[in-house]
């Protein structure tokens, strides 16, 4: 029984570790900037870099696995119980403490791989943009002025692409592209470099994350960049560079979104450009129909016929999806995010906004 207890208590002990850790980063954020630039770069390159040498998503596998082991763990130990006699108690007793030991490890690896990032300066702090609160007016200005963006990129595209349809090659290419974009982005911003870009991995169960509402994944624990391949081409290059924002240590989402349209925008080839302008179109048109519906759908009126038909094609593609699953999934993440030290759940994806008009203001601000 001692030498029972001794074992588990040593891998119990890392989750007590890592909840320290994160309480402390929480209260000291200086703290939690240094790691997050010096720490946490050599253990995600050296975690990251045997993943990063295949095309498949190492990690997709790895849930498949856990899952599986977890399946085989619980038959198990029903098993044991149903057969055992007067140690049932040890049996079931031994078998919660593994699930714990196993849960303590997991949380540990997460928190040095991913975790305390969530407590590092906003992205901001290293830019020339200052968040501020921003005006109705201001709000259906960015709208106004993302629509006519998008508008004039989407004509390059051809108004007879179909942009729901995605060649087999497609995905490699964007995917190398999405890279260079982050690394473009970078020679701006040097706190987003690192010697190890993992390239988006293309994930086989596509489908599966369709349900469930997720476009993109990014797992510590193999520092892979997962995307939903089942989705309008159109949405992937965008969904790329934000994982690959996670992947830079930003892991609030309205930073990881703001960065993948600061990176898409740093490219000419159409498809990657227009995937950034539609996620920051997405969010700034959202929160004007909160504010001012009227004004949210004369924007929309005035679109392009092809930007309206893409639009459609976005709606109507996640809206099949709707169901148990998706609303799970939402349920579960906006608790994920919350005790992440994002208090808005998965409104933060919104949030995005506020990160937009600080763009948009410093914009007006330089010009002549």
């Amino acid at each position: 029984m001692k030498k029972f207890l001794s074992k588990r208590l040593l891998f119990i002990l890392p989750g007590v570790v890592a909840y320290i850790l994160n309480k402390y980063a929480q209260n000291h954020l200086d703290w939690a900037e240094q790691y997050s630039r010096s720490v946490y770069l050599m253990l995600s390159n050296a975690v990251g870099f045997l993943p990063s040498l295949v095309k498949f998503s190492v990690s997709e596998w790895l849930v498949v696995l856990v899952l599986l082991f977890l399946l085989l763990y619980i038959v198990y130990y029903v098993r044991k119980v149903i057969i055992s006699k007067g140690t049932r108690r040890m049996v079931v007793y031994r078998s919660v403490m593994g699930i714990v030991a196993m849960c303590s490890m997991i949380y540990f690896c997460f928190t040095v791989l991913s975790g305390l990032n969530y407590h590092r300066y906003s992205f901001l702090s290293y830019t020339e943009y200052h968040e501020e609160n921003y005006s109705e007016e201001e709000l259906e200005k960015l709208c106004k002025s993302l629509a006519d963006d998008m508008g004039l990129v989407r004509e390059k595209l051809g108004e007879d692409t179909d942009l729901l349809v995605q060649a087999p090659d497609d995905f490699d290419y964007y995917a190398q592209h999405s890279v260079l974009s982050i690394q473009m982005l970078a020679k701006k911003y040097p706190i987003l470099e690192r010697s190890l870009y993992s390239t988006p991995k293309p994930v086989v169960m596509s489908k599966l994350m369709s349900r469930a509402g997720i476009q993109g994944n990014f797992c510590p624990f193999t520092l892979e960049s997962n995307i939903n391949v089942d989705m309008p081409v159109f949405m992937i290059p965008a969904a790329m560079t934000h994982e690959l924002a996670h992947q830079c240590g930003f892991m609030h989402e309205d930073e990881a979104s703001f960065i993948s349209y600061l990176a898409c925008k740093q490219q000419d080839e159409p498809m990657i450009l227009y995937s950034g302008l539609f996620l920051a179109f997405d969010h700034s048109i959202s929160v004007l129909e909160k504010v001012d519906s009227d004004k949210a759908l004369e924007i929309m009126d005035s679109l392009s016929k092809t930007v309206q038909h893409d639009i459609v094609q976005h709606e109507q593609y996640w809206g099949k999806y709707e169901g148990i699953i998706s609303n799970i999934s939402i349920i579960v993440n906006d608790a994920y995010l919350k005790a992440n030290n994002q208090t808005d759940g998965v409104n933060s994806y919104d949030e995005m906004v506020n990160l937009l008009l600080a763009e948009e203001k410093y914009k007006l601000s330089s010009t002549p």
